[in-house]
C-alpha cells in the first residue's frame, strides 16, 4: 500500500454511508482518482471547507492497489475559488468544464496538462472579470484535443476525402463530411473556412482568443452539439 501527495481538484463528491464520503478528483500527478474520506460528517470541522466541488487541495492518499477507490487521509485546501460563485454564469460555466473532465478523463491516467488546463480555466473564472463564455469555449476546444476526442476536422468522416478550407459540419459523424457524403447526415451544415481557422487557433492557444461575438456563439453550439452526440451520457450542464 502506497503512499501519495498530489495536488487535486475536487470534480464531484458523494455520501458514503453515514459519516464518510467518495470523492472523484482531478489530480496533477495521478490523473482523476477516486477517494473515500472517512469520518467526514462526524468531524466536520476537519478539513474546513476543504473536499468541497471546485477546491484546489492537497491531499495525501494510501493506494490500495486492490480497488480503485483509495483511503484519502489528509486534505489541505490550498485555493477555495470563492469567484466562482460571484454569479449564476459563471457557476455554470465551471460546472460544466467540471463535468466535462469527468466524462472524457479515463481514471488513474496521469494527465499533467489536462489538470493544469482545468487549474486556470477555473482560476480564470474565478477573476470574474474574464470572459466566462470565451473561457468555456477555449477549455472544450483545448480538452477534446488533449483527451483525443476533438472532431475530425482534416478528413471526411464519412469516406476519408482530405478537406483542405472548408466542409460540411456533422455532429452526429464526428466532424466533416465532404459534399459526396452529404446523404451521411440530413442535418449537416456548411462550415465556413472561418470556422474552421478558429477551431484551429483556440486548440493551439495556451489562453481564450477574443473571437467575434456571432462567430464564437456559433462554434459554442457545434462543439455542444458534438458532445451530446459523442459523449456516453448526456451532460447535465448542456442546457441550451
Amino acid at each position: 500500500m502506497g503512499l501519495h501527495t498530489a495536488d487535486a481538484i475536487v470534480l464531484r463528491r458523494y455520501p458514503f454511508r453515514e459519516t464518510s464520503v467518495t470523492l472523484s478528483c482531478l489530480t496533477d500527478r495521478f490523473g482523476k482518482l477516486k477517494g473515500l474520506v472517512k469520518g467526514l460528517y462526524a468531524q466536520p470541522n476537519r478539513y474546513r471547507s476543504a473536499m468541497e466541488p471546485f477546491t484546489i487541495n492537497r491531499i495525501v492518499f494510501y493506494d490500495t492497489r486492490m480497488s480503485q477507490l483509495h483511503l484519502i487521509s489528509q486534505c489541505d485546501l490550498l485555493s477555495p475559488l470563492t469567484g466562482l460563485q460571484c454569479d449564476v454564469e459563471t457557476m455554470r460555466v465551471a460546472s460544466f468544464c467540471v463535468e466535462l473532465i469527468d466524462a472524457v478523463v479515463p481514471l488513474e491516467e496521469p494527465q499533467p496538462a489536462t489538470y493544469q488546463l482545468l487549474k486556470q480555466a477555473l482560476e480564470r473564472l474565478a477573476l470574474a472579470s474574464e470572459d466566462a463564455a470565451g473561457t468555456r469555449l477555449h477549455f472544450t476546444v483545448r480538452l477534446l484535443r488533449l483527451a483525443g476526442f476533438q472532431p475530425q476536422l482534416d478528413e471526411c468522416t464519412g469516406c476519408g476525402a482530405t478537406i483542405r478550407a472548408s466542409g460540411y459540419w456533422s455532429a452526429r459523424q464526428g466532424g466533416l463530411l465532404c459534399p459526396s457524403c452529404l446523404h451521411e447526415d440530413p442535418m449537416v451544415e456548411p462550415a465556413s473556412s472561418e470556422m474552421l481557422s478558429a477551431l484551429a487557433a483556440l486548440a493551439e492557444s495556451a489562453q481564450p482568443l477574443r473571437l467575434d461575438g456571432p462567430l464564437a456563439a456559433r462554434l459554442s453550439q457545434r462543439l455542444d452539439e458534438f458532445l451530446r452526440w459523442r459523449l456516453d451520457r448526456p451532460l447535465k450542464t448542456l442546457t441550451r
